[in-house]
This record gives C-alpha cells, sequence and structure tokens, in this order.
C-alpha cells in the first residue's frame, strides 16, 4: 500500500551495460533492481519457495508476546514451535508477506517505522526477505515502493572497524550505485531490511550514540544503523528487521512500528513439501507417516530446512524397510546421526573438527568467519570443500568485498554435533555421574537454552549403547520430571527419555493406569495423572485405538473420531456395533488426512447390510485403508456381492479377513470376482471357518490363478475342503509363491501333501515360509512326504499337530536333518509336532538331527507326545550340542517326571546350550526337580529367561526357591510361571508379554 500521495520521479543515468558493450540511460531505481537481483540468485530452484511464506501480526513490540501464553523470548526457541506444555497457546491470524512489508498512513508523522519479524533458525526469515525483494525487482508485487535495499547484519559486522558514510556503506552494498546520485533517499517510498538482527555483533546503543542526520558523515556502522532505526538518518524511510526471537529486545519499544512472525510451512505444507522434494507420492506419504508417528518431528517439520533435513533421511530409511507397509520411526537423534552418516560419509577427520567447532560455537550465532574454522583447525580451503559436498551440514555464503562465511545446516544440526562432542568428552567411568548433573542442571534452567544438546546426549546414549534403561541416571529423570510435571522443564526431561527410549515413562504410566497405583514411591496419584497427560498429548497420534467392551456403542463411536482418525489401527472388535455406526466408519475411511491403515470389526453384528453401506467409505479415492478384518460379523453371500465390486477398484487394500462367517460357495463364488479382477491387490486373504466346501475352492482357485503374484498369505482353515478342494488350489495356482498357507482342520489326507510339495520341490524360487497343516489326517504317509519337501524348499515354520504321525513319521525327519550340509542346509526354524504319538523313539530319531550343523531349528513343541524319562537323555544332549540353535522347548503334557527333569538339566548346564524358553507344564514334577533346575541355572546362569513349571506338584518350598531367582541379579529369568496359588511373574518393565 502507498503510504504517500505523490511518487518521486528518478532521472535517467548512464550507465554501461556489461552484455551489449555500450553506455545505455538506465533510472537509479533500474540500477538498483539489478544489482538486487544478483544477490537473490542463490533463490533459484529453492523447493521450499514454491509455499507461501505464512506471517502473523503479534502485536507492537516483542515484549507483548510476554504474559500471553506464549514463552520468554529468552528461553529456547524450540520452546516457541514446541506445544507440548499444557497451557494454553494463543492462535493467530496467518497474514501475507504483503500485509507484513506494509505501513499503516495513520504513522506517517511518527518516528516509529520499524518493523520486527521474529522467526526461529531455519524457518525462512532469509528466504522471505529475499522473496520480497524479487517481486519487488520484477514489479509482482511492492510497487509503492521506490527504493529497496537489502542489509544483512553479517555482513555488517564485516564493516564494524571501519568510518564510513551512509552513502558509502550503500556503495559497498552495491557497487553498481557508486556515482550515482542519492538525493532521492528522501521520502516514505524508501524501504531498508536489515537481515538476521541475531547475527549483529556490533554493540547497537541506543542510548548513548549521538545523533546522526548527515547520509554523507562519517562514522560507525554501529552509529549508522542505530540512527537509522532511531529515525534520525533517513527520517521518512521504512525498516523491516528479521530476527530469531532472542535477539529481539535489542531495538526499543519506542523505535518499534509492530511485531510480526514468520510462522514456517502449514501441516498441509509440510506434506506438500515431502512429495514435491522426492517427487515420488507414494514414497513420500509413506515417509510422512514416520514423521506423524511422532508429533515433536511433526513439530520441527514447520521449520522447512529440519523438514527437507528429515525427509532426506526418511526417503532412504523408506526405501530400505522391509515392506511398504512397514513403520519403524526414527526419532531426532537417530534421523541426524543417519543425516550426518550420509553425508559425511568416511570423511572421520573432519567430521571430529566439525563437532569441536560445534562446541565451541555452542550458544553463539550461526555465522562463522575464518578466525572462527581456525580455532577448530578447519581451513577456508577445507571448508569450501566440504560445503560443496556436505551442503546440508555446512553452508558457505559469500558477502560484500567477496568475504566468505559459513554456517551450520541447521541449528538443530549445530546442536546434535555439539551433543557428540561433548559425549565424546565425557569420561564413561563419570558418565552416569555427568548424566545426572545435566539432569539437575535442566531442573534448574529457566530458559532452556540446552534443551535440545541434553536431548540429543541421551538419544546418543542410547545409540552407542552407554546407558540402559534400568541404570540410575533414568530413574533419577523419571524421578525430577513428576517433581516438576507441571513446568516447562519437565516437558524438556520427557522428550530426553524419549529420545533415549519411550518405553521407559510409558511403562510405568501403563503400570499406574492398570492398577490405579502409583509406581514409584513419594508422588501422588496427581502426579502421575498429569504425567498420563503429558505423555498422552506428546504422543499424539497412537498406534493403535480399542473401543471398551461394554454396552451397545453405535451412539458413542463417532465422538471417538478424533481419536480414530489419529490412529493408524482401530481395533472395534467386540463393541456391539451395528450397521448403524457405518455411516460414522464411512467418514473417517474418506477423511483425507486420516492415519487410519487397519480396521478390525470383529465380532460385530455388521451384517450385509452394514458391508454395503461401508462400501462407500471403502470405495473413496481417498481411504488409504489396507487391512480390513470383519471377522464373525455375520456376512453371507449377499456381503460379498458387494465387496467384490469393492475389491475390483481398491488399489491399497492388502488384508482381507472374513473367517468366522457363513460365506458358502455361493458366497465364494461371487467374492472371488473381485479378487480375479486386475485391479485387486489382495495380499492376505483369510477365509476361515466359512462354510466352503470343494466346490468353492474352485472357484477361489480360478481367481487366485490370475492374483497370485499379489497373494502372500491364504487361510482355508476350519472348512469341509478335503483333498478334493485342496488339490483344485494346488493345481491352479503356484503355491510356492505363497509365503504362508495355512489349511488346519480341513479333512486333507497324504494325497493332498503330495501335491503340494510337489509344487514346492519344482520351484528354486520357492518362497513359503510358514506352513500349517495341524489336525488333518495326514498320518504318516504325509509327513514323509512333507519331509522329502522340506529338503528343497524354503519353509521355516511347520505346524502339523495333531495329524497321526507316530515314531515312525519321525524316522523321516531326523533323515531330513541328518543330511543337512554346506550345500543344501535345512531353513526350518519353528516346529510343532505337539499331540502326535511319537514316542520315546521318535524324539531319539530327532535329537540325532539337532547335532548336525547345518540345521536352523530354533523352536520345537513337543507337548502331548507321549514322552517318558527315557527320551531325556538323547533330547539333552541334541540340544546342548554346539551345533544346536534351539531356544526355545515345549515338553507340556509328558510323563517326564524328576528323573527325565535330572537328564534334562544334564544339557541346560552346557555352556553350549542357548534354551531361553523352556515349558515344563503338566510334566509330574515335583520339587526335587527345582533342585535339578537351580543347579542347572547356577552352572549357565545367562541364558534362561522364561520358564513355564503350572501344573506340577511343586510344595512351597520348591515355590519360593524359583521365585527367588527373579529378583536374584545373576540370573536372566524374567518370566516364570509355577501354579495358580503360588504364580508370581516379573517381567521387564519394558515388556508387556501376556501367556494365556
Amino acid at each position: 500500500m502507498s503510504c504517500g500521495n505523490s511518487r518521486h520521479e528518478f532521472g535517467p543515468t548512464r550507465h554501461y551495460n556489461i552484455m551489449s558493450g555500450k553506455a545505455v540511460m538506465m533510472s537509479f531505481q533500474d540500477v538498483l533492481k539489478i544489482s538486487l537481483k544478483k544477490k537473490c540468485e542463490a533463490l533459484k530452484g529453492d523447493k521450499s519457495m514454491q509455499f507461501p511464506i505464512r506471517c502473523c501480526s503479534k502485536g507492537q513490540h516483542p515484549n507483548d508476546l510476554l504474559g500471553s501464553g506464549v514463552h520468554d523470548l529468552s528461553q529456547h526457541e524450540f520452546r516457541f514451535i514446541d506445544k507440548s506444555p499444557l497451557h494454553l497457546w494463543i492462535v493467530h491470524k496467518t497474514i501475507s508477506l504483503s500485509q507484513v512489508v506494509c505501513c499503516d498512513c495513520k504513522f506517517c508523522n511518527s518516528r516509529k517505522r520499524t518493523i520486527i519479524s521474529l522467526g526461529l533458525s531455519g524457518i525462512g526469515k532469509s528466504l522471505a526477505v529475499q522473496s520480497v525483494a524479487l517481486d519487488w525487482v520484477e514489479c509482482k508485487d511492492y510497487q509503492y515502493i521506490d527504493l529497496l535495499f537489502v542489509l544483512s547484519f553479517w555482513e555488517l559486522n564485516l564493516l564494524e572497524s571501519r568510518e564510513l558514510s551512509f552513502v558509502e556503506l550503500l556503495y559497498t552494498f552495491y557497487p553498481d550505485l557508486r556515482g550515482l546520485e542519492l538525493s532521492s533517499l528522501k521520502g516514505p517510498r524508501v524501504w531498508f531490511i536489515l537481515d538476521g538482527l541475531d547475527e549483529c555483533r556490533l554493540p547497537l546503543n541506543f542510548s548513548s550514540n549521538p545523533v546522526v542526520t548527515d547520509v554523507r558523515g562519517d562514522t560507525t556502522v554501529d552509529r549508522l544503523l542505530t540512527n537509522l532505526i532511531r529515525g534520525d538518518l533517513v527520517p521518512d524511510c521504512h525498516i523491516w528487521v528479521t530476527t530469531r526471537p532472542s535477539a529481539a529486545k535489542r531495538i526499543p519499544s519506542e523505535h518499534v512500528l509492530k511485531v510480526t512472525e514468520l510462522q514456517g510451512f502449514s501441516n498441509e505444507q509440510k506434506e506438500q513439501f515431502f512429495r514435491s522434494t522426492m517427487c515420488n507420492t507414494d514414497l513420500a506419504d509413506r515417509a510422512f507417516d514416520h514423521v506423524k508417528m511422532s508429533r515433536s518431528l511433526h513439530f520441527l517439520c514447520q521449520i522447512p530446512q529440519v523438514c527437507l533435513n528429515i525427509a532426506y533421511v526418511l526417503k532412504e530409511h523408506v526405501k530400505q524397510s522391509d515392506s511398504e507397509f512397514e513403520i519403524k520411526p526414527l526419532n531426532l537423534t537417530q534421523i541426524h546421526t543417519k543425516l550426518v552418516k550420509a553425508q559425511v560419509k568416511n570423511d572421520e577427520r573432519m567430521l571430529r573438527k566439525l563437532e569441536k567447532l560445534a562446541l565451541n560455537r555452542f550458544g553463539k550465532d550461526n555465522i562463522m568467519y575464518a578466525e572462527d574454522l581456525k580455532e577448530s583447525g578447519i581451513s577456508v580451503e577445507e571448508a569450501t570443500r566440504f560445503c560443496k559436498r556436505c551442503p546440508l551440514l555446512l553452508k558457505e555464503e559469500r558477502g560484500i568485498e567477496g568475504m566468505k562465511v559459513y554456517r551450520f545446516g541447521h541449528r538443530v544440526i549445530h546442536e546434535y554435533l555439539a551433543a557428540s562432542e561433548t559425549l565424546d568428552r565425557l569420561p564413561l567411568e563419570n558418565l552416569f555421574q555427568a548424566c545426572r548433573a545435566m539432569v539437575d542442571e535442566a531442573v534448574k534452567s529457566t530458559d532452556g537454552q540446552r534443551d535440545l544438546l541434553y536431548r540429543f546426549i541421551f538419544g546418543l546414549m542410547k545409540e552407542r549403547g552407554l546407558m540402559m534403561p534400568t541404570d540410575p541416571p533414568v530413574n533419577h529423570t523419571e524421578l525430577k520430571i513428576l517433581e516438576i510435571i507441571l513446568t516447562d522443564n519437565a516437558v524438556s526431561l520427557i522428550h530426553c527419555l524419549n529420545e533415549f527410549d519411550p518405553q521407559v515413562l510409558k511403562s510405568d504410566v501403563k503400570s499406574y493406569v492398570k492398577s490405579g497405583e502409583p509406581p514409584l514411591p513419594g508422588f501422588s496419584p496427581l502426579h502421575w495423572s498429569f504425567l498420563l497427560q503429558r505423555t498422552n498429548y506428546m504422543e499424539g497420534m497412537q498406534d493403535k485405538f480399542s473401543l471398551t467392551v461394554g454396552n451397545r456403542n453405535d451412539g458413542s463411536l463417532p465422538r471417538h473420531l478424533p481419536s480414530i482418525l489419529k490412529s493408524k489401527k482401530a481395533v472395534l472388535r467386540f463393541s456391539n456395533l451395528t450397521e448403524k455406526s457405518c455411516p460414522a466408519l464411512v467418514s473417517a475411511l474418506c477423511f483425507r488426512n486420516s492415519h487410519l491403515r487397519e480396521l478390525d470389526l470383529g465380532y460385530n453384528t455388521i451384517a450385509d447390510t452394514g458391508v454395503k453401506k461401508l462400501l462407500e467409505g471403502l470405495n473413496s479415492q481417498d481411504c488409504k485403508l489396507k487391512r480390513l478384518r470383519l471377522h464373525g460379523c455375520g456376512v453371507t453371500s449377499h456381503g460379498c456381492s458387494y465387496l467384490a465390486s469393492m475389491l475390483s477398484s481398491s488399489l491399497n487394500l492388502r488384508l482381507l479377513d472374513l473367517s468366522a462367517n457363513n460365506l458358502g460357495d455361493d458366497g465364494l463364488q461371487s467374492l472371488s470376482k473381485g479378487i480375479g479382477s486386475p485391479g485387486c491387490q489382495l495380499e492376505v486373504l483369510r477365509l476361515s471357518q466359512c462354510n466352503i466346501e470343494e466346490k468353492g475352492c474352485g472357484f477361489l482357485a480360478t481367481a487366485l490363478k490370475k492374483k497370485i503374484d499379489h497373494l502372500k498369505s491364504l487361510d482355508l482353515s476350519i472348512n469341509d475342503i478335503r483333498d478334493t478342494g485342496a488339490i483344485q488350489i494346488f493345481r491352479s495356482i503356484d503355491i510356492s509363491k505363497l509365503s504362508t498357507l495355512e489349511m488346519y482342520c480341513c479333512k486333507l489326507t497324504a494325497l493332498s501333501c503330495e501335491n503340494l510339495f510337489k509344487d514346492l520341490k519344482s520351484d528354486p524360487q520357492c518362497t513359503m515360509l510358514e506352513l500349517n497343516l495341524s489336525n488333518n489326517d495326514l498320518k504318516d504317509l504325509g509327513f514323509r512326504l512333507i519331509c522329502r519337501g522340506m529338503d528343497s524348499c524354503a519353509v521355516e515354520k511347520l505346524n502339523v499337530s495333531r495329524c497321526g504321525i507316530t515314531d515312525v513319521g519321525c524316522v523321516h525327519l531326523a533323515r531330513v536333518l541328518c543330511s543337512a550340509d554346506q550345500m543344501k542346509a535345512v531353513v526350518l526354524k519353528d516346529l510343532d509336532l505337539s499331540m502326535n504319538y511319537i514316542k520315546d523313539t521318535g524324539v531319539k530319531a530327532i535329537a540325532e538331527g539337532l547335532k548336525k550343523p547345518h540345521g536352523h531349528l530354533k523352536t520345537l513343541n513337543l507337548s502331548h507326545c507321549s514322552l517318558t524319562q527315557g527320551c531325556c537323555t538323547e533330547l539333552a544332549s541334541g540340544f546342548a550340542h554346539c551345533d544346536s540353535e534351539i531356544t526355545e522347548l515345549d515338553l507340556c503334557g509328558n510323563d517326564i517326571q524328576d528323573k527325565g527333569m535330572k537328564r534334562l538339566c544334564s544339557g541346560l548346564r552346557s555352556a553350549d546350550c542357548q534354551i531361553d524358553k523352556l515349558l515344563l507344564r503338566r510334566c509330574g514334577l515335583t520339587s526335587n526337580s527345582v533342585l535339578f533346575l537351580l543347579n542347572a541355572l547356577r552352572a549357565n546362569p545367562t541364558h534362561m529367561s522364561e520358564l513355564h513349571l503350572m501344573g506340577n506338584d511343586l510344595d512351597e518350598m520348591g515355590v519360593c526357591v524359583m521365585t527367588d531367582l527373579l529378583v536374584n541379579p545373576v540370573f536372566q529369568l524374567h518370566t516364570l510361571d509355577i501354579s495358580s496359588e503360588y504364580q508370581r511373574v516379573e517381567e521387564d518393565p519394558l515388556d508387556t508379554k501376556v501367556y494365556n
């Protein structure tokens, strides 16, 4: 907007054009625009320029920010962007840059002509300045400005020791203007932009500097600047100052017209930035899902430079994930460790210098001249080469008179490197003591200037294995958090603990929620309630949302939509939902920014009408659902016709679970039309207990024949498909492309095994990893066929429980295990032979195979196999052999007795024994076995962590002896079940396993 009624005219000036080699007539303004454009050339190609810069009005002076729900300006600037504190935050209206760089006409006669724009490091202050300058140069905006001069404080620092006039100062910044008439500086249409007040090393003494009014009089740069801002020099001009918050108060309030703030990216702009940076929408969305897992990272992505660094790391992180659906979120430390390693690569020497430089410069401005580098042993030449190779870590900038300066890529990187150097300098023997001292210092801090430094130190201690969750400093930190739970410092310490291990606080909070009793003494339930509230708020998005099982929840479901939308998985099973809840679910499925990827509606009366209603959401182009579970929902063949249409067009859905529904062969016929369509991308299909018979298998086989490249897991268990149905499946599709096949309780015989393993053996690229054929009438003949196939396929997990196998079948298994060699190793890791009549002779045969060097069996289930003490010597010899990899052994329901236990313990004592989990429920043991176990564990105390003895005849003394092992630090035992009367389970606080 214009601040005056007339416009200055700038007469023509003879100016030499280098390109044409001729003198041309150009106005003063034209020459300035050409010169200014040169300064802004670095702006070209900056992706963040694609997004509008967001600003807001904050008041008349930086002091107006105090006492208004906003942090003190002296505090660490990242407290401004972290919305974790519980107090209310004032929301300011967003304004455009053109509304910032303007002047209200009523102030034309006032000497208040300075506008201050606050902004965090990397938020885009200099970018905003360049944007305004380019828009003015290219006549896109700000045409009420006649002359626009951009001066940066870091360049002004270089002139500190000189005495020069204001005109000479402008000539220094804009040499092309030298010799031109500067009388046109008068008037309100002249603007000066002073960029980066936080980098100013001049004293800026407003109270004592003498008055300067002559633009041609020589004086110091400090006096020129203070007089310019006071309005004594070029009194009618306007001034726009950008600065980090901490330096804003260097300009007294009597000279400030208004204060604004650069806000960085909006939530929508963050996601758009990821997409524009990665140029791959799917990859960008998957990467940004990682960001949304952490509210802290999500907040920090408001800063464009931080957003760029995070996107740079997560792009590669997502590419390297095992599955496109797998999310392994990284914390702030892990992201910067990966960033530094990717940039520096193997230049450890330069990295050490950078870390030293970062610590030397800690707490100072992010501007480094040659002398600053020299103090840390870095030459200008080294720095220049490094900037070209690693621009995200170190940047080079040229200023007036060709002077070079250097900056860390961002303050976060600066503090990460400083934290690494700090940790390197701490002696390991005093590490815990130093850590406690840091926590105590953080509690006393009034400005939080070391918040980020300490956060990185905690994260690096975890990465380098320097501290465990059970070590004293962790507990000390948790106690301090509770002591100051309502302060900003508590938030900083919570960030530190979360950076180290998020489960530390979560486990205690969960314990409090579950029991209602404070886990740590000395603190009231109120302390824990505040901690729960604060951690929940800081966590933001959650992995899973569960609806409380109770009365009909159709009416209450809409109230939970915000929580569902923030969750990747919504578990709504057994929630008494009906088709009336489906419109609310449809809104969640259609919501563009929903995080929902898995919806579990198991055991609700959704029925066919509910499925039909859900189609609106499932067919929405904004629906990102990947897993849909409708087991036990009363779906029939009619519902299958609706789902078939959805499968034909859904590009996202990867898992469909329709188990325990009465689909029948007709339903499977309808469903198969969708499964076989080109648009279907299903990877997991579960149709267990769906009343399917041989006829239905034919429809499915025809459909899967077209989709086998996508399908990875198929479950047809508890259906009357028999050999006829199974063989149709096996003959129509390449079973070897599946990773999981479940056909338990399907009335199969050896005939199915013959056809199944014929396919598996014939394909050298077989990917079958898990096979469940339990509860079928396979007998020894079927098991023999399975064993023959195992030596040429990749099955890692095999379940043949309750299949009528005897000791004869075990001989075939033993041959496979014993024949393994370097060229033909057996990859089987998990074998379930439970509830088969294999007897002692069968186990003796298998035990020999455990000693062979090229087997990989880790889990062996021999429960309820009619075993006695007679096989225990051979079994112990097998799992205690140096080549055995058995870590889990289940012998429950066998008549082992004390004699057998004594023989087993001879193997448990061996240093080569790797058994971590041993199950001996209902094995006829007495307290005598406790003594054998105790001696074995004393001989080899580090391997056993889980022991199950429930259902044996142990007296109270035996129970006490075993439970005492849980609290003895010498032993690794953390899970023990003994009996319903004396059961005592002690678990790792970070582990919440539940055993049925």
